[in-house]
């Protein structure tokens, strides 16, 4: 875990509610880094000599980067949270990182970078389950 993300929800001056600290911190050290996993896969896949067979793949590396950054930034607000949104954000987000990483995957044993990103899916993936199962 990112000693900063944790450092400043320890700082926060109010109660962050009815979500485990720790795996809010995971949580959005995963988007964040899933976000960047997913930007430069999209960017890799782009020097590919093959790169018309990756369009798919391109486009949904930047969606998910996409929903993986607007929920990091969303969850890293606590002050009047809004536990539909965080719920709705954090089921988007989940289902893009799901469908990144299947998309990743069938490219993976060809392309080391779509591996790499389909791991940062995965675990971006399920820090979105358990961030919600603490919601429920």
């Amino acid at each position: 875990m990112t000693h900063h993300v944790s450092a400043i929800l320890d700082t926060y001056p109010k109660d962050l509610g009815n979500i485990d600290r720790d795996k809010l911190a995971e949580c959005i050290e995963a988007c964040f880094e899933c976000a960047q996993t997913c930007t430069a896969c999209a960017d890799a896949c782009l020097a590919e000599d093959m790169v018309a067979e990756l369009t798919a793949c391109i486009t949904t590396n930047l969606n998910c980067a996409d929903v993986c950054a607007a929920t990091g930034r969303v969850l890293t607000r606590r002050t009047g949270t809004n536990d539909a949104l965080t719920r709705s954000l954090l089921e988007a987000c989940r289902d893009a990182c799901r469908a990144c990483a299947e998309e990743c995957e069938r490219h993976a044993e060809m392309h080391e970078h779509c591996r790499v990103c389909a791991q940062a899916c995965r675990r971006c993936e399920k820090a979105c389950n358990d961030v919600l199962a603490t919601l429920a």
